[in-house]
Parts: C-alpha cells; structure tokens; sequence
C-alpha cells in the first residue's frame, strides 16, 4: 500500500505517510491530540498516528449528490439557453413595444394594475427586464466559481451551499410534483387550462416581466422590505438595516413568516386567470423562492422564475409547436431528483423548529 512519497514523509521524522497512510512506525492508528492539526492541513491521515482523518460518505449520500449535480449542470445550460432566446427575441419584442405598452401590477391578493406606460418608456423598460436577468445569470456563475473549484480538489459540500446547484435541484423537485399533480386533477375530470394561442414575441416579453416583476412584488416587497423595516424601526440596525431589502441574510421567526405569507400571497394572485387547482403549486413555488431569497438572494428566485417561464424557448427558437427535449429533459431529471423531496420537506419541518425554538439562522 505503501506509495512513492513514502520515504519523503519518513526523513520528515512523520510516524505514517500523509499521502497513502502506510505505516513509517510500528505505532497503533488509535488517532492522537494531533490529528485535528493534520486535519486543518488537508492531510488524508494523521502523520503522528496515522488515523484516517476523512470519513467514508454514505453511497446513496454520493449518489444523490452526483444526481444533484447533474441536474444543476444540465439545467444550468437550460438557462443559459433560454437566456439567449431572451436575447435572440429582442429584435422581435423591441419594433411592437410602442404600440403594446406595458402595466404594472401589484398581488394583494388580487391583482391590481396601478401604473400603465406606453412607447419608448416600455422599452426602455424592457431593456432594464433584459439587464434584470443579465446580471442574475452573472451572479449564479460568479458565486458558483470558488465552490467549483473546490469541488475539483474533492470538496463536495461547499457547492452544495450556492444557488448554482441548490436552484436547479429544487425546480425539478417542484416541476416533477406539478406535473403528477395535473396529471391527477385531469384523470379525475378536472380542466387544466393552458397558456392562450399569443404571438410568440407577446409571450416572450410577458413572461420575461413575470420573472422578474413578480419575485419584486413578492419577494423584495413582502420579504425583503417588511424585514428592512422591522430592522430599522424595531430592532434598530440603523444604516445596516437594508442589507435585508434584496434577500441573502438567512432565516429568523420573521422570515420564515413573510415566507409562507408572501407563498401565500403569490399562490393567491394565480387564482384568477388559472383557477383554484394553480393555488397549491404555486404556493410552494412561493416557499422555495422564498427559501432561495433568504439564502442567497433575488438573484436566486429571479432565474427560478425564469426558468420555470421559459420554458417553451425551445419551440420558440426552433419554430416547432413543442419544446420536446426541454421537457423530456425535465422529466427525467426531475424523476431522479425525487428524493430531494424529502430532504427538503425534513430541512422545511427542522429549520422551522430550530428557529421557533429561539435557533434563529443568520446563514
């Protein structure tokens, strides 16, 4: 067992080989007051004892992690993809813009139109939706640069803590359940009505605004502002206090309230142009977005959004009627993400307690 650095570790006067663990001694492995010294260096074994210092990880454990990984790299090109149809679509909203206009919306639950423009305004705001998106995407692949390369140097539970992959994982849990859920409704007679027959370019700016104008009203506005607010009037953080306004400061009682409020709130607005069967999905889709806006940020629940809206931007660039590898894709990798359901139903039931208890969580 023994490898070529043996020796090097040997005329270091090291009892046990940092690299393989062979024995340089005739000392037990039974571990000593200096194995967390080697462990702090990255060694593999302790080189006084020659303790294992790295733990065998469970083998479904690695599993679900490779499962997990492939989805976010694979969906993470999804985006990527949608994103260019995004940009590939600007020639065909931007012309039709002026005449179109564009509302703005509030969800109290109603809906509730409060500011309506037309001509260069509407594109000039379409080019900030544009912008919106841009910088999310920006910021998921920056935030994820550091994890990754730990990743490549065995650490795999650092890039499990980023919206790289925890976003991806979550939207084929969440699209895996929808789907079983209409499928169900529609056996027992139920109409799912979809998407009405629009020019494509008309859906490409609706559902670009819906990504991001919606996680606005829903989460900056009723998750980031009430805890800005709380911040600055009750718990007195001063300036500091708008650190909470764009998400990222982890969970407390407060949070974990405005979450399922604002779900809520979200799933609510839905019920008009969709029907009561769109209230449960979409409220669950407000608790993940709300999770992913606590813990990173809006950036987070802006590409969940997008993601989940765009989804025919296959049979869009394509000029088919379906966007059949998306959902194929989808489908598959959603139904290999399906124990991520209970990881996170556990993590939702825990972390819930943990703060209630008086545990809160600022990370």
């Amino acid at each position: 067992m023994s490898c070529g650095r043996c020796d090097e570790c040997r005329a270091r006067g090291d009892n046990f080989c940092v690299y393989c663990g062979e024995y340089l001694t005739a000392l037990p492995r039974s571990g000593c007051e200096r194995c967390d010294e080697c462990a702090r260096n990255g060694d593999t074994f302790c080189k006084y004892c020659g303790k294992k210092l790295i733990k065998e990880e469970n083998p479904f454990l690695v599993i679900g992690f490779v499962v997990g990984m492939l989805t976010a790299v694979i969906l993470s090109c999804f985006l990527v993809f949608e994103y260019f149809v995004a940009l590939w679509g600007i020639p065909q909203v931007w012309p039709n813009l002026p005449d179109y206009g564009s509302t703005l919306i509030l969800v109290v639950p109603m809906i509730i139109e409060f500011a309506s423009f037309d001509g260069v305004l509407s594109q000039i705001y379409y080019i900030l939706l544009i912008l919106a998106v841009t910088i999310c995407v920006g910021l998921l692949f920056y935030k994820a640069v550091g994890p990754i390369q730990k990743l490549s140097k065995g650490d795999n539970k650092t890039i499990r803590d980023t919206a790289f992959f925890e976003m991806p994982v979550l939207f084929a849990v969440l699209y895996i359940w929808e789907l079983i859920l209409v499928l169900v409704l529609q056996a027992m007679g139920v109409e799912i009505n979809g998407l009405p027959d629009r020019e494509t370019w008309k859906w490409m700016y609706e559902l670009l605004e819906a990504s991001v104008w919606e996680e606005v009203i829903t989460r900056i506005l009723l998750i980031g502002l009430p805890m800005v607010l709380i911040a600055l009037f009750y718990d007195k953080e001063g300036k500091s206090s708008w650190k909470y306004l764009f998400g990222g400061f982890g969970f407390n009682r407060k949070a974990i309230v405005l979450i399922f409020f604002s779900a809520f709130i979200f799933g609510a607005g839905h019920l008009e142009n969709w029907g009561w069967w769109k209230f449960f999905p979409t409220f669950v889709f407000g608790l993940i977005a709300g999770y992913l806006f606590c813990k990173y940020g809006i950036y987070a629940t802006i590409l969940l959004h997008f993601l989940t809206d765009y989804m025919s931007a296959e049979s869009w660039f394509f000029g088919t009627s379906n966007a059949t590898l998306t959902a194929l894709s989808f489908f598959v990798l959603s139904v290999a993400c399906i124990p991520y359901t209970y990881i996170y139903v556990k993590k939702l039931i825990v972390g819930t307690k943990d703060v209630f208890k008086g545990r809160d969580r600022e990370t």
